[in-house]
C-alpha cells in the first residue's frame, strides 16, 4: 500500500460536551443568574466521524485506524493514551468511532488528532495522514472553559449524604499544592457588616467548621489588622453574640491528688497544685481562668480563697517546680485530694 493513497477530510467530532463532564451542568435557566444542577457525571469517552479518501476515491470496506492526541499541529507532546480501532466499516468514506483518551486528556488546552490507518485485512505498518486535525470544542465545551467568568449569583441546588467527617460537599475543592484551596475576598471598603463567608447550618451542627490533621495546626484562624504597627484599637479578629462553648483539651477538669502516683501537688506542700498541661508547660504568657466546681465528685466543699501563679522558678512552698503553672491556697491551708477546678486556658 502506497503512503498516498489515503487521505482524511472533514474530520468532526461529535459530543464534545462530554470532554468536560461539567459541561452538561452549567446553564443560564433563571432570571436572575445562573444555576448548577446536580447531574450523573459524564464519561470522557466521546464520538469521532472522519472522512477516508483511498486513492481518490471514497473509502469502502474495513480498516484499522490508529489514533493519537498530541498538544501542537507539528512535533508537540503526546496527550493521552494511544487509541486503536480495527476492522472499522467505511462506507461511502465516511466512518464513525468512539474515542477515550483518559480523564486527565482534556484540561482546555488545544489539542490535535494524528489519524493513521492501514486495511482491515493487514497487520503490516499504520500510514499516517497529514496534517493532523484539530479537536473542536462544541458550544457546551466553550461555555465550561469560560466558567471562571459564570454570572452571578449562582445557587447550588441539590442534595448529598454523609457523616461530619467525610471531606465531600456538594462542591468539594481539593488543593494539592502549598496554595490557598478557597478563598473569599470582599472587597467593597464599606461600614456595611456583611461577611466575606458566611456558613448558615439550619441542624445541629456548625454554621463554619475548621479542621487540622497535622500536629500543631490550626482548624480556624482569624486575622485583624489595620496596617499600622502596634495599634490595637480597630479590626476585631473575633467577635462572638452568643454562648461561647470551649471543647477539647483547652477546657478542662484540674482534680488534686495529694499522694499516691498521680500526686500533683508540691512535695514540700498541700497547698499549691501544679497545672499539667502542653499549651502551659513553659508558657508565661497564656491566660489561665480557673473557677472551683460547685458540686465536687468526691463530695468535697469547693476550694477557697486561691490564685494562680506561674512559677518561672523554684519557690517554696513549692520547690523543685519552675516553668509550670499552679493553683494555690491565700491561707496556705492544704487543699483536700480530689478537689476540683474548671480550667480554660488560652494562648497566643
Amino acid at each position: 500500500m502506497h503512503r498516498n493513497r489515503f487521505l482524511a477530510a472533514a474530520a468532526t467530532v461529535l459530543g464534545a460536551a462530554a470532554l468536560i463532564p461539567i459541561a452538561a451542568a452549567l446553564g443560564d435557566d433563571s432570571p436572575g443568574g445562573s444555576r448548577v444542577e446536580a447531574v450523573t457525571a459524564l464519561a470522557t469517552t466521546f464520538t469521532y466521524q472522519g472522512r477516508l479518501v483511498d486513492a481518490g476515491s471514497p473509502a469502502n470496506g474495513t480498516y484499522d485506524l490508529r489514533f493519537i492526541l498530541y498538544d501542537a499541529e507539528t512535533g508537540g507532546a503526546q496527550v493521552g493514551t494511544t487509541v486503536t480501532r480495527d476492522d472499522v466499516q467505511v462506507a461511502s468514506g465516511l466512518f464513525t468511532v468512539e474515542l477515550d483518551f483518559g480523564a486527565a486528556a482534556f484540561q482546555g488546552d488545544a489539542r490535535w488528532l494524528e489519524i493513521a490507518v492501514r486495511p482491515g485485512s493487514s497487520t503490516g505498518a499504520f500510514t499516517v495522514l497529514s496534517p493532523r486535525q484539530p479537536v473542536s470544542p462544541a458550544p457546551y465545551a466553550l461555555f465550561a472553559a469560560a466558567a471562571g467568568s459564570l454570572k452571578v449569583p449562582l445557587t447550588v441546588s441539590a442534595s448529598s449524604a454523609g457523616v461530619p467527617s467525610t471531606p465531600a460537599g456538594l462542591i468539594t475543592v481539593n488543593q494539592s499544592g502549598t496554595g490557598i484551596a478557597l478563598a473569599a475576598n470582599r472587597t467593597a471598603d464599606t461600614p456595611a457588616e456583611f461577611p466575606a463567608l458566611l456558613g448558615v447550618n439550619a441542624g445541629a451542627g456548625a454554621g463554619v467548621q475548621g479542621e487540622s490533621t497535622r500536629t500543631g495546626g490550626i482548624g480556624v484562624r482569624g486575622y485583624a489588622t489595620d496596617g499600622t504597627a502596634g495599634q490595637f484599637v480597630g479590626p476585631v479578629a473575633l467577635d462572638l453574640q452568643g454562648a461561647l462553648k470551649v471543647s477539647s483539651d483547652v477546657a478542662f477538669v484540674h482534680t488534686v491528688a495529694t499522694s499516691g502516683t498521680g500526686k500533683n501537688t508540691c512535695a514540700d506542700s498541700n497547698a499549691v497544685t501544679v497545672l499539667a498541661h502542653p499549651l502551659l508547660d513553659g508558657d508565661p504568657n497564656a491566660l489561665i481562668f480557673v473557677m472551683p466546681k460547685t458540686v465536687d465528685p468526691a463530695g468535697l466543699p469547693a476550694p477557697a480563697n486561691f490564685g494562680v501563679q506561674y512559677r518561672s522558678s523554684s519557690l517554696a512552698p513549692c520547690t523543685g517546680v519552675a516553668g509550670r503553672w499552679t493553683i494555690y491556697t491565700t491561707d496556705a491551708s492544704n487543699f483536700e485530694n480530689g478537689a476540683t477546678f474548671n480550667v480554660l486556658v488560652i494562648t497566643r
